[in-house]
């Protein structure tokens, strides 16, 4: 099995809801999918009881229950396990990223917002364990291309020495009503342009996690 944390020690970067779009991703590409969620505020716990469908299966737990909680879907032939971490819970953090094959950072594009990854990146590259940057909440690109502010923060983000994913997952409303059903934006969704950015970024995922 193989594991994928989304960490950011900062709030509202959007780690619960890119966590939630890629764990039914990855399950409807035939997957056999658990998600995680550490986060104390229990939104995907929330999202997973509104769903109708089992699938991806999600449970909660907190840090000192992680390894046992891994094993378990191990033993259970879990294919992915993908971690909703608790934001500004740096021992958490540590945790999630040690017993990853990759970790996801979201981030937004603004200037306070690249900041303040610092703590999470330098967390990163001390366990030694692949990952990359998500640019999240982006302008959607226009006819020209990405915006401006989206290109400016990849070269900011390059100062972190952490790849930035080549994938931004723009700011849309189909990925919040999406959620209120119970559902990810590929179901809600289906030929939409989140969709296909998550779908994009999911391949990206993939590929960092080796699966």
């Amino acid at each position: 099995m193989k594991t994928i944390s989304m960490i950011a020690q900062k709030g509202g970067s959007g780690k619960t809801t890119l966590s939630i779009h890629l764990a039914v991703q990855a399950t409807l590409s035939g997957l056999n999918v658990l998600l995680v969620d550490m986060d104390p505020q229990g939104s995907a716990s929330a999202w997973w009881r509104r769903r109708s469908s089992a699938q991806p299966e999600l449970i909660q737990t907190r840090g000192d229950g992680l390894q046992e909680v891994l094993e378990s879907a191990t033993a259970r032939d879990y294919d992915l396990a993908i971690i909703d971490t608790a934001p500004h819970a740096s021992d958490e953090a540590q945790t999630c990223a040690k017993l990853a094959n990759w970790v996801c950072i979201p981030t937004r594009p603004a200037i306070l917002d690249l900041d303040a990854i610092r703590p999470t990146t330098d967390l990163v590259l001390e366990t030694g364990v692949p990952g990359a940057i998500v640019l999240n909440a982006c302008p959607p690109p226009s006819a020209y291309g990405e915006p401006h502010i989206v290109t400016e923060a990849r070269e900011a983000l390059s100062v972190y020495r952490i790849p930035v994913s080549p994938v931004a997952i723009s700011q849309r409303v189909a990925f919040s009503h999406a959620l209120i059903g119970g559902q990810a934006v590929t179901e809600y969704e289906a030929a939409g342009k989140g969709t296909r950015e998550i779908g994009q970024l999911w391949e990206f995922a993939r590929a960092g996690v080796r699966l």
